[in-house]
Formats: structure tokens, C-alpha cells, sequence
């Protein structure tokens, strides 16, 4: 039997691995945030809560999954108002998950920063007979020396005449070349390393258009296989 004493030395905030895969990986992010918020919930967790009249929960999705992507390595980050272990957290939350989520493994943290998404590695599994069209592909983009891909950009809303705002939406080009690390094709197997330049992040799907390939139905087939987080460092 835990004491009172033995609960507060226990660690209070938690990265925990998270695993998406089936029809969940068309979940948004704001709609993966709430499910996981409601499995920790049944799970009676003891999770902390903001101040305020509308207090919201101590609990974050570290690095978000683009939608139609399945991940073996997210990191759901939560903050509780009493100790716990590790394996609790997890044993609990797999409890109450439904299928295509799985938690684990979990790792203290400690202080208040975030652990810091740095690089991602994606995995496609190419249809048969796509990988000759892709390999012609890939060859070009390497002699080539820029990657441009446009992107949509929304600005904040603006008022409109006659009342109310509206958002405005410009494009805007992005070199993405230097922020893609590895792109390689073996066999029917396409993989890529994505890293981060300050909060600019390039996009599977992006990559997947730039080889020619569909950015909904290729990306749909996307896995996250690996994320390198930078976690804080201990004081």
C-alpha cells in the first residue's frame, strides 16, 4: 500500500510513448489531443488541471502527426497532482485505449520544459509498379539544388466590410532541400529523415509530391517510425 509520503516522491510529470495506427491516424490533432485526454480520464488518472473558468488539462501531444499518418513514436507529455510509476501510467492507459492506440514506454521528467521534437524518420511502403516512376524521380531531385513547394498560408482574420472578419490566405515558397536529411528508395521501401529549422518543419506529404506521388492516398500509407526528441536537460 502507497503512503502519502511515498506518492510525493514519486516523479509527477511524464513523457509517454504513443502508438497510432488503423482508422485512429485520421484523427486531427486537436480530436487525438481530446480522445487521449478522455482515455486518461476513465483511467482516473490523477491528472492536473489549469486555473480559471475554464480549466483545461495538464496533458500535450509533443509533435504533431500530419492526418492519415500512422506513428510508432509520438509522445504524449502529462503533469499529475500526485506521484505515480511509469508502469501504472501505462498499464492504466492501455486499459481504457481503444484498439489502435497503444501507450508506453513512459520516462520522468523533470522541471517544466517540454522534451523538443529535432528529427523525424517516415516509412512508405510503395504499391507495386510505383517504385520504377519514384527511383527516376528520386535521381533528378538529388542533381537538383533547390526543393521549392508551396504552401498555403492563413493569415489572422481581417474585418470585412458590413461586419465580421474574415481570414486571408496567401501562398508562399519553401525550399525544403536542406531540411530533408535522408530520402532513400530500397526496393519498394521509401524512407525519410525530416529535421526542424527552428519552427520550420517540411512535410512528408510535401516530399511524397515533390517524387511525384498522391499527398492524400500515398500519405494515408505514411508511417512515423522514429522521432529524436531533445529532452530538458536536468539542473
Amino acid at each position: 500500500m502507497k503512503t502519502e509520503a511515498s506518492l510525493t516522491t514519486l516523479p509527477s510529470r511524464w513523457a509517454i510513448g504513443l502508438a497510432i495506427d488503423g482508422d485512429l491516424r485520421f484523427l486531427s490533432h486537436h480530436d487525438c489531443m481530446r480522445a487521449v485526454a478522455r482515455i486518461a480520464t476513465r483511467a482516473r488518472l490523477p491528472i492536473k488541471y489549469s486555473q480559471g473558468f475554464n480549466p483545461r488539462p495538464a496533458l500535450s501531444l509533443v509533435c504533431p502527426r500530419p492526418v492519415g499518418v500512422a506513428t510508432r513514436d509520438d509522445l504524449v507529455v502529462v503533469s499529475l497532482d500526485t506521484g505515480a510509476t511509469g508502469q501504472e501510467l501505462v498499464a492504466e492507459l492501455n486499459r481504457q485505449a481503444p484498439c489502435g492506440m497503444r501507450f508506453g514506454p513512459a520516462k520522468a521528467l523533470e522541471g517544466k520544459s517540454v522534451p523538443r521534437p529535432r528529427s523525424i524518420d517516415y516509412r512508405l511502403d510503395l504499391q507495386p509498379g510505383q517504385d520504377d516512376a519514384v527511383a527516376r524521380r528520386l535521381s533528378s531531385l538529388q542533381r537538383e539544388k533547390s526543393w521549392p513547394v508551396e504552401r498555403l498560408v492563413t493569415a489572422r482574420r481581417r474585418p470585412v466590410p458590413g461586419g465580421g472578419r474574415r481570414r486571408a490566405t496567401h501562398t508562399r515558397t519553401v525550399d525544403i532541400k536542406d531540411l530533408v536529411t535522408s530520402l532513400k528508395l530500397e526496393g519498394e521501401v521509401l524512407t525519410m529523415t525530416l529535421r526542424t529549422q527552428g519552427d520550420l518543419w517540411p512535410r512528408p506529404g510535401e516530399v511524397l509530391r515533390l517524387l511525384g506521388l498522391d499527398e492524400r492516398a500515398d500519405l494515408a500509407r505514411v508511417v512515423r517510425v522514429a522521432v529524436e526528441y531533445e529532452l530538458p536537460k536536468r539542473t
